[in-house]
């Protein structure tokens, strides 16, 4: 499967965006943290459309939508 993360410093900032693939939401999970650039940012995993948000990380906790 394919999924959209996005990492955001702050409401004004543009968001690293990348398309990834994993197996199911708990890997992607486990790459988008990985991928994590920055301290302290909101990370969000999206379907590969970009159409339904599955998954914010803030604060260092996955929260599933």
């Amino acid at each position: 499967m394919k999924f959209y993360i996005t990492e955001t410093l702050s409401y004004q900032s543009r968001p690293f965006e990348e398309i990834i693939e994993a197996k199911d939401l708990t890997q992607a999970k486990r790459k988008a943290s990985y991928l994590q650039f920055f301290q302290g940012t909101t990370m969000e995993i999206y379907d590969v459309n970009k159409t339904t948000l599955l998954a914010v990380k803030q604060n260092g906790k996955w929260k599933s939508k």
